[in-house]
Protein backbone atom coordinates (compact mmCIF):
# COMPACT_ATOMS: atom_id res chain seq x y z
CA UNK A 1 0.00 0.00 0.00
CA UNK A 2 0.74 3.56 -0.88
CA UNK A 3 2.06 5.90 2.26
CA UNK A 4 1.43 9.47 -0.44
CA UNK A 5 2.58 11.41 2.28
CA UNK A 6 6.29 9.97 2.28
CA UNK A 7 6.26 10.74 -1.43
CA UNK A 8 8.34 13.03 -3.00
CA UNK A 9 6.50 15.84 -5.35
CA UNK A 10 7.94 13.74 -8.80
CA UNK A 11 6.56 10.59 -7.62
CA UNK A 12 3.07 12.28 -6.79
CA UNK A 13 3.07 13.60 -10.39
CA UNK A 14 3.94 9.90 -11.77
CA UNK A 15 1.00 8.79 -10.06
CA UNK A 16 -1.12 11.42 -10.81
CA UNK A 17 -0.32 10.32 -14.81
CA UNK A 18 -1.67 6.53 -13.96
CA UNK A 19 -4.96 8.37 -12.64
CA UNK A 20 -4.57 7.70 -8.90
CA UNK A 21 -6.78 9.23 -7.03
CA UNK A 22 -4.82 8.88 -3.39
CA UNK A 23 -2.48 11.20 -5.23
CA UNK A 24 -4.28 13.58 -6.60
CA UNK A 25 -6.07 13.65 -3.16
CA UNK A 26 -2.55 13.74 -1.48
CA UNK A 27 -1.64 16.92 -3.22
CA UNK A 28 -4.94 18.51 -2.95
CA UNK A 29 -4.92 18.07 0.94
CA UNK A 30 -0.75 19.86 0.79
CA UNK A 31 -1.33 22.36 -1.59
CA UNK A 32 -5.42 23.85 -0.96
CA UNK A 33 -4.84 26.00 2.52
CA UNK A 34 -1.40 27.67 1.07
CA UNK A 35 -2.71 28.74 -2.94
CA UNK A 36 -6.85 30.11 -0.76
CA UNK A 37 -4.41 32.03 1.06
CA UNK A 38 -2.52 33.62 -1.63
CA UNK A 39 -5.46 33.89 -3.82
CA UNK A 40 -7.27 35.22 -1.36
CA UNK A 41 -5.03 38.10 -0.77
CA UNK A 42 -4.75 38.99 -4.44
CA UNK A 43 -8.41 38.62 -4.97
CA UNK A 44 -9.75 40.08 -1.59
CA UNK A 45 -13.27 37.70 -1.57
CA UNK A 46 -12.35 34.68 0.17
CA UNK A 47 -15.18 32.74 -1.89
CA UNK A 48 -13.74 34.36 -5.41
CA UNK A 49 -10.75 32.79 -3.84
CA UNK A 50 -12.11 29.28 -3.49
CA UNK A 51 -13.22 29.11 -6.90
CA UNK A 52 -9.87 29.57 -8.00
CA UNK A 53 -8.57 27.37 -6.24
CA UNK A 54 -11.17 24.99 -7.13
CA UNK A 55 -10.56 25.78 -10.98
CA UNK A 56 -6.41 25.05 -10.30
CA UNK A 57 -6.99 21.54 -8.66
CA UNK A 58 -10.12 21.04 -11.77
CA UNK A 59 -7.88 21.72 -14.05
CA UNK A 60 -4.92 19.38 -12.81
CA UNK A 61 -7.08 16.65 -12.36
CA UNK A 62 -8.38 17.18 -15.99
CA UNK A 63 -5.31 17.42 -17.95
CA UNK A 64 -3.71 14.42 -15.46
CA UNK A 65 -2.35 11.97 -18.43
CA UNK A 66 -0.34 14.58 -19.86
CA UNK A 67 0.69 16.57 -17.30
CA UNK A 68 4.34 17.06 -16.53
CA UNK A 69 6.38 18.43 -13.32
CA UNK A 70 9.31 20.39 -14.12
CA UNK A 71 10.46 21.39 -10.97
CA UNK A 72 8.12 20.93 -7.89
CA UNK A 73 4.23 21.42 -7.37
CA UNK A 74 5.13 24.57 -5.03
CA UNK A 75 6.50 26.39 -8.52
CA UNK A 76 3.52 24.74 -10.87
CA UNK A 77 0.82 25.97 -8.24
CA UNK A 78 2.73 29.49 -7.66
CA UNK A 79 2.76 29.74 -11.71
CA UNK A 80 -1.09 28.37 -11.55
CA UNK A 81 -2.47 30.80 -9.34
CA UNK A 82 -1.57 34.11 -10.34
CA UNK A 83 -2.54 33.37 -13.69
CA UNK A 84 -6.41 32.18 -12.31
CA UNK A 85 -6.13 35.05 -10.67
CA UNK A 86 -5.01 37.20 -13.57
CA UNK A 87 -7.87 36.30 -15.43
CA UNK A 88 -10.35 36.68 -12.92
CA UNK A 89 -9.04 40.11 -12.33
CA UNK A 90 -9.69 40.82 -15.72
CA UNK A 91 -13.29 39.90 -15.92
CA UNK A 92 -14.42 41.51 -12.91
CA UNK A 93 -12.74 44.44 -15.09
CA UNK A 94 -14.98 43.67 -17.63
CA UNK A 95 -17.94 43.45 -15.82
CA UNK A 96 -17.07 46.54 -14.21
CA UNK A 97 -17.32 48.85 -16.93
CA UNK A 98 -20.14 46.96 -18.95
CA UNK A 99 -22.02 47.86 -15.06
CA UNK A 100 -20.71 51.18 -15.86
CA UNK A 101 -22.30 51.31 -19.37
CA UNK A 102 -24.81 50.11 -18.37
CA UNK A 103 -25.64 52.40 -15.29
CA UNK A 104 -25.02 55.48 -17.85
CA UNK A 105 -28.14 57.90 -18.75
CA UNK A 106 -28.52 56.57 -21.84
CA UNK A 107 -26.98 53.52 -22.28
CA UNK A 108 -28.76 52.83 -25.75
CA UNK A 109 -25.87 55.12 -26.92
CA UNK A 110 -22.87 53.40 -25.45
CA UNK A 111 -20.18 51.44 -27.24
CA UNK A 112 -19.78 48.69 -25.96
CA UNK A 113 -17.06 48.30 -23.97
CA UNK A 114 -14.49 45.50 -23.91
CA UNK A 115 -11.61 45.23 -21.56
CA UNK A 116 -9.34 42.56 -22.68
CA UNK A 117 -5.53 41.77 -23.30
CA UNK A 118 -3.19 38.98 -24.22
CA UNK A 119 -0.89 37.59 -21.37
CA UNK A 120 1.65 36.22 -24.11
CA UNK A 121 1.61 39.90 -25.76
CA UNK A 122 1.73 41.39 -21.89
CA UNK A 123 4.66 39.07 -20.96
CA UNK A 124 6.51 39.99 -23.96
CA UNK A 125 6.12 43.37 -23.33
CA UNK A 126 7.24 43.39 -19.92
CA UNK A 127 10.15 41.02 -21.28
CA UNK A 128 11.37 44.54 -23.46
CA UNK A 129 10.38 47.27 -20.83
CA UNK A 130 12.68 45.13 -18.95
CA UNK A 131 15.42 44.75 -21.29
CA UNK A 132 15.58 48.45 -21.71
CA UNK A 133 16.71 49.54 -18.64
CA UNK A 134 20.29 50.03 -17.89
CA UNK A 135 22.52 47.11 -17.23
CA UNK A 136 23.05 47.36 -13.06
CA UNK A 137 19.61 48.77 -12.92
CA UNK A 138 17.82 45.06 -15.05
CA UNK A 139 20.48 42.89 -13.48
CA UNK A 140 19.30 44.15 -9.59
CA UNK A 141 15.75 44.51 -10.91
CA UNK A 142 15.41 40.73 -11.97
CA UNK A 143 17.74 39.30 -9.01
CA UNK A 144 14.92 41.12 -7.10
CA UNK A 145 12.42 39.33 -9.30
CA UNK A 146 13.92 35.84 -10.04
CA UNK A 147 14.98 34.90 -7.40
CA UNK A 148 15.14 34.62 -3.62
CA UNK A 149 17.61 37.09 -2.61
CA UNK A 150 16.60 39.77 -0.39
CA UNK A 151 17.77 43.32 -1.14
CA UNK A 152 20.24 43.24 1.86
CA UNK A 153 21.53 40.07 -0.55
CA UNK A 154 21.81 41.64 -3.19
CA UNK A 155 23.75 44.69 -2.28
CA UNK A 156 25.99 42.19 -0.69
CA UNK A 157 26.56 40.31 -3.86
CA UNK A 158 27.34 43.40 -5.93
CA UNK A 159 28.91 45.24 -3.33
CA UNK A 160 26.81 48.35 -3.36
CA UNK A 161 24.62 49.57 -0.26
CA UNK A 162 21.18 48.68 0.38
CA UNK A 163 19.99 51.92 -0.72
CA UNK A 164 20.98 51.45 -4.15
CA UNK A 165 19.14 48.70 -4.48
CA UNK A 166 16.12 49.95 -3.74
CA UNK A 167 16.39 53.17 -5.39
CA UNK A 168 17.28 50.84 -8.82
CA UNK A 169 14.47 48.67 -8.02
CA UNK A 170 11.91 51.91 -7.64
CA UNK A 171 13.54 53.17 -10.55
CA UNK A 172 12.23 49.80 -12.63
CA UNK A 173 8.94 50.28 -11.18
CA UNK A 174 8.45 53.24 -12.04
CA UNK A 175 9.49 53.04 -15.51
CA UNK A 176 6.81 49.53 -15.61
CA UNK A 177 4.03 51.50 -14.09
CA UNK A 178 4.72 54.59 -16.81
CA UNK A 179 4.50 52.15 -20.06
CA UNK A 180 1.57 50.24 -18.89
CA UNK A 181 -0.26 52.68 -17.26
CA UNK A 182 -4.05 50.41 -16.10
CA UNK A 183 -2.55 47.09 -16.94
CA UNK A 184 0.43 47.72 -14.39
CA UNK A 185 -1.77 45.89 -11.50
CA UNK A 186 -1.39 42.97 -13.81
CA UNK A 187 2.48 43.71 -14.64
CA UNK A 188 2.75 42.56 -10.72
CA UNK A 189 1.13 39.42 -10.61
CA UNK A 190 3.08 38.29 -13.56
CA UNK A 191 6.32 39.43 -11.60
CA UNK A 192 7.19 36.88 -8.74
CA UNK A 193 6.62 39.05 -5.74
CA UNK A 194 9.75 41.11 -4.33
CA UNK A 195 11.36 39.94 -1.41
CA UNK A 196 11.87 42.68 1.44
Amino acid sequence: MITYTTQTDMELAALLQTGDEGAFKAIYQKYWDKLLVIAGKRLGDIDDAEEAVQEIFLNLWKRRERFELKVGFENYFAVAVKFEVINRLAKRSREQLRNNAFAHENPKYQEPVHVAFDLETLQRQLETTISSLPPKCQLIFRMSRETDFTNKKIAENLNISEKAVEKHITHALKLLKSRFGPLFVYILLILPTLKK
